[in-house]
């Protein structure tokens, strides 16, 4: 089940901005077909996109994806490593691995693969910043 809003707030982004989706695509990095598909269908699109389409439009990644309406400029900072990130918050929040795996709907197997440099996709972002008390903002380490 998707959570996320982003297909229809890019595409009034787009529309704001005076977009299209080649001209998207060029901005932050992917294919043309990749773009026009975020504006069509839900799609798991993965951290690192995310983050450059937030960048793109200096926005919250929380309001990209419409869980927030504050659409107010933002400079984000460089993004940390995710699994750096995701331990840093776990240690905040005093959660073990084990409880981690345990209380959540996450495998450990999850954090070697984002050690390995694998990207979530932005359901699991939802659920990982839900689980923590988070924003996603925070947890991909933009803010």
């Amino acid at each position: 089940m998707d959570k996320s809003n982003f297909s229809e707030r890019l595409k009034e982004l787009m529309f704001e901005n005076e977009l299209n989706a080649e001209q998207l695509a060029d901005a932050v990095g992917v294919s043309r077909t990749t773009a026009y598909r975020w504006t069509k269908e839900p799609l798991q699109i993965k951290r690192d996109s995310l983050i450059a389409v937030a960048d793109y439009f200096e926005c919250t990644i929380e309001f990209l994806i419409g869980r927030s309406y504050d659409d107010r400029k933002i400079k984000a900072n460089a993004c940390p490593n995710f699994a750096k990130q995701v331990r840093k918050i776990m240690k905040e929040k005093n959660i073990s691995t084990y409880k981690f795996e345990r209380t959540g709907k996450f495998k450990c197997s999850y954090l070697n693969d984002w050690e390995k440099g694998y990207q979530p996709v932005i359901q699991t972002l939802i659920e990982l910043s839900e689980y923590f008390g988070c924003t996603i903002d925070y947890l991909v380490g933009r803010e």
